[in-house]
């Protein structure tokens, strides 16, 4: 592990202690789960947009940086501060917004950016309060546009919890393609992938 990853563990884990809630997992997700859950990129076109909820320290971020096609803009949704600044300062070609993902319609109308053609979720849904799963997968359904595709991940002991079983069935009920991919056993904890498509 070189030192950049190394600190961004040791941060990340620090911010799961403080505030476990919000961050939800302990460590950053695994390059080999950033490859899977970012997926092939060849159907999007200039002008659309790649959403992302949740990047934390940026482990997904710098996979869709690698690969993003020219013309097409990029918005990082995070809910805690310190990873905004930090990611900010590793990505500046990039645009983040400070704020929820369950506002996702609102931010989107706020920064004049149309529905999105990709969305890609680093949060661990099943961790997520009840309402706040509701309030996400709602405002995700409406804000993806026709055709994109909404990309999340499961860990592999959380899938058959309750919550996470809910949060399938929520987003069964809203989207027509569903597809799980995995399980990738070179992230901790090992995890599966979703695609959701309209």
């Amino acid at each position: 592990m070189t030192d950049r990853p190394l600190r961004d563990a040791v941060h990340f884990f620090g911010r799961f202690l403080r505030s476990p809630g919000s961050v939800g997992a302990v460590l950053p997700s695994s390059r080999y789960l950033a490859r899977e859950l970012v997926g092939p990129v060849d159907g999007l076109r200039p002008g659309d947009t790649v959403i992302e909820y949740g990047p934390g320290t940026g482990a997904i971020t710098r996979r869709i940086a690698e690969i993003l096609p020219e013309g097409v803009a990029y918005l990082g949704i995070e809910l805690e501060l310190s990873f905004v600044r930090r990611l900010e300062q590793r990505f500046p070609r990039l645009s983040f917004h400070h704020g929820s993902v369950a506002d996702v319609e609102r931010i989107l109308v706020e920064r004049g950016i149309a529905r999105p053609g990709r969305i890609v979720s680093g949060l661990p849904f099943a961790s997520l309060p009840r309402e706040v799963q509701d309030a996400v997968v709602d405002g995700t359904a409406r804000a993806l546009d026709d055709g994109g595709e909404f990309r999340t991940f499961q860990y592999v002991h959380a899938w058959p919890m309750a919550t996470a079983r809910r949060f399938r069935a929520a987003m069964g009920a809203r989207f027509t393609r569903f597809t799980r991919l995995g399980p990738v056993v070179r992230n901790v904890p090992p995890a599966y992938v979703l695609v959701y498509g309209k």
